[in-house]
């Protein structure tokens, strides 16, 4: 995908509308899929590139291909990977709602937040070291340890955050809200774009921002602000986008009844069983050899 611009009026806007008369036949209502977990990066062995990786809450494992294979967690945890030390690799690392831990494997344990809390991993002040921050839905708080507490949002949205200006300059604090489309970036900008059902993306352009889109599973649709549009995938697919072989970023799926990996013109492999997590990202900060 090619990705530049995203904040101007240059999208695709969708609409869904539902109008209900007297003796018609309803419009069914599709049910809005549950967010996935946030994970603020996915370069697990420094390299500049993004890793197939997934994490099974049945056993606490995390399996890196080609990487480690490590057992960190218990079921009901979410991953949370992140730089946390700064050293530019990823860390394995988890929030646990019923006691609001967070927990980076050999670096860092802390306790931040609740069990109705969406972790939100991220540098929102740009010192080179992922955060742990959470989005509270019923109250639209986002508290980021150490840096801020703020209110954005509300109890539908979907808690977004993204790099708009290289990871230099922080993370911002930003929403989807899949019934009108809305995209809204903290202090920065607002555009409709999306629709119901549609699962929010970010993928990384030639300058290392990230540009919002969706993925539409029903159709494989992966369409961005900027109007680029790409069919990949197919429905129950979970969309793994992530610097695996270049910049702008590549687009890819997870099939989790499979195990399937596949990255559009770049690879296929199977690497995980049903009731797995994909927990692979973006790259922190891409090498020069990824840039086209």
């Amino acid at each position: 995908l090619r990705a530049k611009g995203w904040d101007e009026p240059s999208g695709t806007i969708d609409y869904t509308y539902q109008v209900d008369i007297e003796y018609a036949t309803p419009t069914p209502v599709t049910t809005p899929t549950p967010p996935r977990p946030i994970i603020d990066s996915g370069d697990y062995d420094g390299d500049s590139f993004s890793d197939i990786a997934v994490f099974r809450p049945a056993s606490g494992l995390w399996a890196i291909k080609g990487v480690t294979r490590a057992y960190f967690g218990l079921d009901g945890d979410i991953p949370v990977s992140g730089d946390f030390n700064g050293d530019g690799t990823t860390n394995i690392a988890l929030f646990r709602p019923s006691a609001g831990l967070w927990a980076a494997r050999g670096v860092t344990r802390a306790y931040f937040g609740s069990a109705s809390d969406i972790p939100v991993p991220g540098d929102y002040n740009g010192d080179g070291s992922c955060e742990a921050g959470i989005f509270r839905p019923a109250l639209g708080l986002w508290a980021i340890r150490g840096v801020t507490r703020s209110y954005f949002g509300r109890s539908s949205d979907q808690p977004v955050p993204l790099y708009t200006e290289g990871r230099g300059a922080g993370k911002d604090i930003a929403i989807f809200r899949d019934s009108s489309g809305l995209w809204a970036v903290k202090d920065r900008t607002r555009v409709y774009f999306g629709s119901v059902a549609d699962q929010p993306i970010l993928v990384n352009d030639t300058d290392n921002d990230m540009v919002p889109g969706i993925f539409r599973s029903t159709t494989g649709l992966w369409a961005l602000i900027n109007g680029d549009r790409q069919h990949f995938g197919a429905q129950d697919d979970q969309p793994v986008p992530g610097d695996y072989t270049t910049l702008p970023s590549d687009i890819g799926i997870f099939r989790e009844s499979s195990g399937l990996w596949a990255i559009k013109g770049t690879t296929r492999t199977y690497f995980g069983n049903e009731g797995d997590l994909p927990v692979s990202g973006l790259a922190i900060n891409p090498s020069s050899s990824a840039m086209p």
